[in-house]
């Protein structure tokens, strides 16, 4: 595929002539906040900020979603063995004996709701783009899994234009779990900045198409502009720390299940679940019946893993009603986990959980500390004493859901 160039003061033309045929999705600065948001001609795009508040998964996963809409109704079926048109007309000539009762009954109808408008989203990261390839594993049917008809006809109708990150931030650890600033996957066209504008790499036929819609925007690129694009993801990869290596961490987050430092680390933490809204990759939602009157709705919302009330179960039995087992579930789900059974980390290393907790809790600081081999271990493996026999906590059988 041709590598294209888009000038900078194009950029507003681009979008305009995406947004004839789909709707498009950009970050935008509103009262000092950069959200994504539909965007309209006129508005700038703000790309200067790294990261948008929020990642976009919230325009393939929405916060709240209808899966169906539901009615009740009272049905007087026809008298069997009678005549109704000649019982409505002459109610009295007709023979009682020859009709049986009719008995009305209730019934439902349903009408499944799945709207999946075509969209672009432009001016995501590298990062958030992984958010979703994560997310698909989830909802795609990987390894014979649940599939979900609403997010994938939402993920199909969706391309991902993703900008090269110039400048990461001190919390972006993109690098230390397999990504980059210029990562690619799940990234249907990659733009770079540079000099004068955008070097634009298609790299999945979707993404061909959104540069193809674009017309006469769009240039080749020249190879002095595609030196310059390399030179962009060069330096910036450059520029992101690695905290930990991951090696060993899906173990040790096993064998130190039962650590009595989970509730250190945990003690800061005020179950908010900030950190699982902003993050490109969590998942989790509750389902919701709302009836008014003899209509109503089938509902999917986000949900939070920190929340005391996720796991608690009719019984009223709570498996993680301690605030560390719920603080210990997010951090095992991302590294012990998911990697089990997706066979891939359920994280991107963009930091929002870092830049937005309250209380200032950084995941790379529970990967470095949790992730490690426990401190007795480590020190006997050191010193090759035999391990201890009654000072270490007994590890739990298996993991949780």
């Amino acid at each position: 595929m041709a590598i294209r160039f888009l000038k900078q003061d194009q950029l507003p033309a681009f979008l305009g002539q995406l947004a004839e045929k789909a709707r498009v999705v950009a970050p935008v600065k509103t009262d000092g906040v950069v959200q994504f948001q539909p965007w309209v001609s006129g508005q700038d795009v703000e790309l200067d900020v790294l990261l948008a508040k929020q990642s976009p998964k919230e325009y393939v996963f929405l916060q709240t979603e209808t899966y169906l809409k539901f009615g009740y109704e009272m049905v007087k079926p026809e008298a069997a063995g009678g005549d109704t048109a000649a019982e409505e007309a002459d109610p009295v000539s007709v023979d009682d004996a020859a009709v049986e009762v009719a008995i009305p009954y209730e019934t439902v109808t349903v009408e499944p709701q799945n709207e999946a408008p075509a969209q672009v989203i432009f001016g995501l990261r590298p990062c958030d783009a992984r958010g979703f390839v994560q997310m698909d594993q989830v909802f795609g049917g990987y390894g014979g899994f649940y599939y979900d008809p609403l997010y994938n006809a939402r993920r199909e109708a969706t391309t991902l234009l993703a900008v090269t990150c110039r400048e990461p931030r001190s919390t972006c650890f993109c690098t230390a779990i397999g990504g980059g600033p210029a990562g690619e996957e799940g990234v249907d066209a990659l733009f770079t900045q540079v000099d004068g504008g955008f070097v634009v790499e298609a790299l999945t036929e979707k993404g061909e198409a959104a540069l193809a819609a674009a017309g006469a925007a769009l240039t080749d690129a020249t190879d002095a502009q595609i030196a310059a694009a390399g030179e962009v993801k060069t330096a910036a990869g450059a520029k992101i720390d690695v905290p930990f290596a991951l090696e060993g961490i899906r173990d040790n987050l096993h064998d130190n299940i039962a650590d009595d430092r989970w509730h250190d680390q945990a003690m800061r933490c005020i179950s908010c679940g900030t950190c699982t809204y902003v993050c490109p990759s969590c998942y989790c939602f509750s389902i919701n019946d709302e009836l008014v009157e003899s209509t109503g709705e089938r509902y999917r919302v986000w949900d939070n893993c920190f929340n005391p009330l996720y796991t608690e179960e009719t019984s009223g039995h709570n498996p993680r009603a301690q605030k560390s087992n719920r603080f210990r579930n997010r951090f095992s789900h991302k590294f012990w986990y998911y990697p089990d059974k997706y066979d891939s980390l359920l994280c991107s290393g963009c930091g929002r959980c870092i830049m937005n907790c309250p209380t200032r809790i950084d995941i790379r600081e529970i990967v470095r500390v949790m992730g490690a081999p426990a401190p007795a271990v480590a020190a006997g493996a050191a010193s090759e004493a035999p391990a201890a026999t009654g000072d270490a906590p007994a590890v739990a059988e298996g993991k949780e859901a």
